[in-house]
């Protein structure tokens, strides 16, 4: 990964002790842009994981290379929502 910003707690997951982890699947583009998300195992909070793909998405990455050209690839992401004491 080259630039990515935190995802920011939903204030409603907040509150309602929602906690989890979510496995995102990026589509990763030749010039590190992700260009296709989707969850492949929830939170099993909804609005955690939105939160997870809207963030994360917008995640620059180093490119994937074969024989030294650049491909676009798939890469699995684990994000952990912990709410902290």
């Amino acid at each position: 990964m080259i630039e990515c910003r935190k995802p920011s707690y939903p204030a409603a997951a907040r509150r309602a002790g929602e906690s989890g982890v979510v496995v995102l699947a990026l589509l990763i583009d030749t010039a590190g842009a992700v260009i296709d998300q989707r969850v492949e195992r929830s939170s099993g909070f909804p609005r955690l994981d939105a939160a997870a793909l809207e963030a994360l998405g917008r995640c620059r990455f180093q490119p994937a290379t074969l024989d030294g050209r650049r491909e676009p690839t798939w890469a699995r992401l684990r994000y952990v929502w912990k709410l902290e004491d």
